[in-house]
């Protein structure tokens, strides 16, 4: 039951009842996301929506991305065909607890604007580059932006999800 005080506008939970059951895969995902992992495949609430890693797309030979999703939260980052895989070497700090310091990261998609997100975070800048993470759960770096290269966002291929090609 919900109970909801009219004067605070507060809502509280009261009743366990209500509250939904979680399966032992699912309890282990969280503790995983909490740790700092990423899941490998997510089924999304309402319209079903399964996302799947770069390693499931890399050998199909594409040029323009599928739908772009965060690693942690499943947040959107860009729509589909709205940037071009490119060959760019870029050594980015770890985004994952388990991950070593620095990794070489060499695919990104490349988007001509800010606007080509439908959510992104940007970092202050260290020597003329800003780092790209999800404006929702900050969880990065994700890609980057060198200042002096205005219409050139790159995000790294291996560090995002992908709405999955439908079969």
């Amino acid at each position: 039951a919900v109970v909801s005080t009219q004067s605070t506008g507060i809502k509280r939970m009261t009743d366990s009842t209500s509250m939904p059951q979680l399966s032992a895969a699912q309890l282990a995902e969280i503790q995983g996301l909490l740790a700092g992992g990423a899941p490998t495949s997510f089924t999304s609430p309402g319209p079903e929506k399964t996302l799947v890693e770069w390693s499931t797309l890399a050998d199909k030979n594409i040029d323009k991305n599928p739908e772009i999703y965060c690693p942690r939260c499943m947040s959107k980052i860009t729509l589909a065909d709205t940037a071009t895989l490119v060959e760019e070497e870029m050594e980015l700090a770890r985004y994952k607890v388990d991950a070593p310091e620095t990794e070489v990261v060499t695919q990104f998609w490349l988007l001509p604007s800010l606007m080509h997100f439908e959510n992104i975070g940007v970092t202050q800048m260290v020597k003329n580059i800003k780092f790209l993470s999800c404006a929702d759960c900050e969880v990065g770096p994700l890609g980057w932006h060198d200042i002096t290269q205005p219409n050139k966002f790159y995000l790294a291929a291996q560090r995002v999800r992908y709405l999955a090609p439908s079969t």
